[in-house]
């Protein structure tokens, strides 16, 4: 059994080793939301955030074992160019060795419902055909996150998808 809770300070070193670990591939802005969460009320990193192009909205949650250990994290963001109409799906994994327990869909089912209480129309995230997001595509097509936009990168597909809310 599983429960899902807000992340704290103590338990971001654990939830970004779960990230790294499943996205190989981040990029330094991308490295940086955990930073700008643990500072979210700080003046600066709130300048920060701004001129990546985020709005304040910024929270993240993590599933955690019996033991109280990190299995799996999601997180909701927003962005300046269309945050009238959406909020963003930000490190939505589960630890690899964890898979296959319905984590995932404990996650996606409370992120789905956590997004519809801002009121948006679109339920947005970003992912890639790499290997280790592939059980995270089937749960995004199940649940109805639709592709709307791929990007070709250097070894891998970017691909944008978006559900109604």
């Amino acid at each position: 059994m599983i429960r899902i809770t807000e992340l704290n300070k103590t338990m971001i070193p654990h939830a970004k080793a779960l990230v790294a670990r499943v996205f190989p591939h981040q990029d330094l802005t991308e490295r940086m939301s955990f930073w700008a969460y643990r500072y979210k009320d700080n003046p600066a990193a709130k300048v920060l955030l701004k001129l990546s192009g985020y709005t304040s909205l910024l929270k993240y949650w993590v599933a955690l074992d019996e033991n109280d250990k990190v299995c799996g994290t999601t997180g909701l963001y927003s962005e300046k160019n269309d945050f009238h109409e959406a909020i963003w799906l930000s490190w939505f994994c589960v630890d690899p060795d964890m898979r296959g327990r319905g984590i995932g869909k404990q996650l996606i089912e409370f992120s789905i419902e956590t997004a519809r209480g801002y009121k948006k129309k679109y339920l947005r995230l970003y992912t890639s055909d790499d290997p280790n997001e592939a059980a995270a595509q089937f749960l995004y097509e199940k649940y109805g996150f639709n592709i709307v936009r791929t990007e070709k990168k250097r070894g891998y597909t970017l691909m944008y998808r978006e559900r109604a809310l």
